[in-house]
């Protein structure tokens, strides 16, 4: 195997615009993995889609035996679209390969989606992927800073949502996020609390509706209130919830569900986009190398 790895960032190419979601990346669930195999000339899975920055993260795939002629180019970028590992190897006689990627590494300190592309030969023979890096603590709960709620997440680790009060006094805050029902519940204690500010990471929780943001379903003291929606990025939404001056606030604040598979819907457009592969495909198979 060739690792090709960065001495600096200099080497990598950048880019300050946004960068935009993986529109054509394919997170396959592990019982259709045979599926994709039957149907794609590569494929690529992980052993999971959601890791924090000290990880390892196991990555499947297979080539079609006759395609394994060329070797495999991994490429992966991170959320600003920076490359951050390069891979080069060739996949065993079935076409079956695997390797490693470690999130420890000083170039993947950012959160969000990662893209992870394999490609064999010609641009016809890739196959996307992505996973997401979160931001996550072990230990004790008080290792947030000041301006973080400390949230227990009931897979055993702990995030830091940034909040800030825009008038009154904190004294203390805990939070929870249950993953189960896509709940992140705090408790804010002080003095003429009325307003908070919350940057939400998408990675933790997220509302949206056939791909859109759509509104949080935001509960304080057990009645329900409108968050104000602020000016938000690919990487987090930032709501105000205002409420009655008071000393202790207990709020909720419940987002969409998200699945890993496909739905209904979204399998329909895949199998779309599968088809038309194959016609553009057979359209330019006598100008394609084969090997």
């Amino acid at each position: 195997m060739i690792i090709l790895a960065f001495a600096s960032l200099s080497l990598v190419a950048t880019s300050n615009a946004e960068y935009m979601p993986c529109m054509d990346c394919v997170q396959i669930p592990s019982y259709e993995v045979d599926h994709y195999k039957a149907m794609f000339p590569i494929t690529v899975w992980t052993d999971s889609t959601v890791y924090d920055h000290h990880s390892i993260i196991k990555v499947s795939g297979h080539l079609k035996p006759q395609n394994t002629v060329s070797p495999i180019l991994v490429v992966v970028t991170n959320p600003t679209g920076n490359v951050v590992s390069i891979q080069q190897f060739t996949s065993e006689g079935d076409g079956d390969f695997s390797f490693e990627l470690n999130t420890q590494s000083p170039l993947w300190t950012q959160n969000g989606d990662y893209v992870l592309k394999v490609q064999s030969g010609v641009d016809t023979r890739q196959f996307k992927t992505k996973f997401t890096l979160v931001s996550s603590l072990s230990g004790a709960v008080n290792n947030c800073k000041s301006d973080e709620i400390s949230t227990q997440a009931n897979n055993g680790r702990i995030y830091c949502i940034p909040f800030k009060i825009t008038s009154g006094t904190v004294t203390s805050t805990k939070g929870t996020l249950n993953s189960d029902t896509n709940t992140f519940s705090f408790e804010l204690k002080g003095h003429d609390i009325s307003s908070v500010i919350l940057q939400i990471p998408r990675y933790v929780l997220d509302s949206k509706s056939s791909n859109a943001d759509s509104v949080f379903t935001v509960m304080s003291n057990g009645k329900m209130i409108q968050p104000k929606e602020l000016e938000s990025d690919s990487i987090s939404r930032n709501i105000q919830l205002d409420f009655s001056t008071t000393n202790k606030a207990t709020i909720n604040v419940i987002g969409t569900h998200a699945i890993p598979e496909f739905g209904s819907i979204t399998l329909l457009i895949l199998i779309g986009s599968i088809m038309s592969i194959l016609v553009i495909s057979k359209s330019f198979s006598n100008r394609l190398v084969k090997f």
